[in-house]
């Protein structure tokens, strides 16, 4: 079951519950996460995150963002392009996604209750199958249940027991795994997304330098063949003076 679906469950007010589902703050700025590369030769990966970003500053101003960039490539550009990048870090190894992710989502909540940002969302690319589809920016926070989900789970719609005596530390519980599992989706999606990418821009790297050794070899091969026939030719024609 969704989360919403859950949150929806309880009689207890969301926002009485979860500091986080609160009204949303009167800041004006969006602070977005962006997951990409810290090196290049992955196609167009880093760009896409790149353009991303440059499509919400259209839509939001882009004034209005602050980034924080996991990926070295996309926050180094983005500061040569006049963003206001927060913090701009290397990937983590592998060991070390689960501890980052915990110290990342405490960061965004700690951000977040400050008040300053009315919005909080992720960009990074998705894999579909060895597709990589193109980011979207996705809403980390707010959380807010949708009204169709209330009613149906307080119709009885619901098929599991919640004891109002734990609603809070429950749904408060819920809230902070869901995140940083968003977070730690970002960042998955995002390092295999790169392995794809990688593998098809060397792919087809690979395919252009044989076709181009192949037209290079027949170039060759036509020029040698030019110059072995002249020097026939010239043989010939010495031969018949003679």
């Amino acid at each position: 079951r969704g989360l919403n679906e859950l949150m929806a469950s309880f009689e207890e007010s969301p926002a009485d519950a979860v500091p986080e589902l609160a009204v949303v703050p009167s800041g004006e700025k969006i602070l977005v996460v962006t997951f990409a590369s810290d090196r290049g030769l992955c196609g167009p990966y880093n760009s896409n995150v790149l353009n991303a970003v440059r499509w919400l500053a259209n839509e939001k101003g882009k004034e209005n963002l602050e980034i924080k960039a996991m990926g070295i490539k996309v926050g180094s550009v983005l500061r040569r392009r006049g963003f206001k990048v927060l913090s701009s870090e290397r990937r983590p190894a592998w060991s070390h996604f689960g501890p980052r992710i915990q110290e990342l989502s405490r960061e965004l909540l700690e951000l977040w209750n400050s008040g300053e940002y009315r919005e909080i969302r992720l960009i990074y690319s998705h894999l579909r199958g060895m597709t990589v589809v193109r980011p979207e920016p996705a809403v980390w926070l707010p959380i807010e249940p949708t009204e169709g989900q209330a009613e149906e789970s307080r119709s009885g719609g619901g098929d599991y027991f919640i004891d109002e005596a734990v609603t809070a530390p429950v749904l408060a519980q819920a809230v902070q795994r869901y995140l940083t599992n968003e977070l730690l989706t970002g960042l998955l999606q995002s390092e295999a997304s790169e392995h794809v990418a990688r593998m098809v821009a060397m792919d087809n790297a690979t395919r252009n330098a044989e076709e181009l050794y192949s037209t290079l070899q027949l170039t060759y091969n036509k020029a040698r063949q030019a110059k072995i026939t002249q020097e026939i030719c010239e043989i010939v024609a010495g031969a018949n003076a003679v």
